[in-house]
């Protein structure tokens, strides 16, 4: 009997066809900001003050609507810098704090869970108030973000580009076998969690991990890849940037999808950051240790405004 569960939680896939999109009605510019005054103060309750999420706007519907979406154990503030860039550049900037992220009373341990569901709903919810900022939507993530940009850019029409980053479909040095089963385990297992006392900690980070959370953003990216074998994506125009040097995720997944997409006719671009700049999985947050905004946030201010980049 032992043999026989071992083998059902290892070897049966877990469910990732109920992922789909359910939008809200369509906001207004007023109702929007509305919504997202109302959405910060709920976060004042659960959430560090350094980790709330971030509005940037001019008072007017822009024509170009900002959507970032932070990384896994991050927060907003992980775009700071460069959504102070977008706003500056013109554009209306939403910056939501994903959920379990910092929380102000169980820390890491409020990761362990998060879920495909939350996620989606979250990339969902997200878009629907930031299509009412804007005349034209762009989306960026990075990691657990780029994991849900590529979701968006499969499934919500409403964004006309999305620019995806390093995202998290699966994890480096893990044989491309073994993915399925990783997502298995990682979901079905009880959690296993770890909490790195960091000298350099600051509030709206979690200096940490957690299986199951990592299995939950994995989850999500599984279902993008399934449903791009029996759709096109919504979004036209699409951008990926990987990272060289990046130890955390596996590429392989990222450029089948990115040819996929492009197969199905959407315009596909894909930039690889050379590993001779050194850079860590994260290359945005400029709180890093190592880092190079001087060429990472060109790349991106250009992809976002749909220029080629120089």
């Amino acid at each position: 009997m032992l043999a026989i569960a071992f083998g059902l939680v290892t070897f049966v896939p877990v469910r990732a066809r109920d992922l789909e999109s359910h939008p809200r009605p369509r906001f207004g510019y007023d109702s929007a900001l509305a919504e997202l005054a109302q959405r910060r103060r709920y976060e004042d309750s659960v959430a560090v003050p350094s980790g709330r999420s971030i509005v940037l706007t001019h008072g007017h519907p822009a024509p170009i609507a900002v959507l970032l979406l932070h990384g896994f154990t991050n927060s907003p503030r992980q775009f700071d810098s460069l959504g102070d860039m977008l706003f500056r550049d013109g554009d209306n900037v939403y910056i939501p704090r994903l959920p379990h992220h910092a929380d102000r009373v169980n820390g890491p341990a409020s990761l362990s869970g998060l879920t495909s569901e939350e996620l989606r709903a979250a990339a969902d919810s997200a878009m629907d108030v930031t299509r009412a900022l804007g005349d034209t939507v762009v989306v960026l993530g990075l990691s657990q973000g780029g994991t849900m940009g590529a979701w968006i850019a499969q499934n919500r029409a409403e964004a006309s580009r999305v620019v995806i980053v390093a995202p998290l479909m699966a994890i480096a040095r893990v044989p491309k076998m073994l993915d399925g089963i990783v997502v298995n385990l990682t979901v079905r297992l009880p959690d296993v969690s770890h909490d790195l006392d960091h000298m350099d900690r600051e509030p709206d980070r979690e200096v940490g991990w957690s299986t199951h959370a990592v299995g939950q953003i994995l989850r999500l990216g599984e279902n993008v890849e399934r449903a791009s074998r029996r759709n096109a994506p919504r979004c036209p125009s699409i951008a990926f940037v990987m990272n060289a040097n990046d130890r955390t995720i596996s590429a392989a997944p990222v450029q089948a999808l990115a040819r996929q997409w492009a197969a199905e006719g959407a315009s596909v671009q894909t930039y690889e950051l050379p590993a001779s700049l050194g850079l860590p999985h994260d290359v945005i947050d400029p709180r890093q240790r190592v880092k190079r905004p001087d060429v990472v946030y060109p790349l991106l201010l250009d992809l976002v405004a749909g220029r080629r980049p120089r």
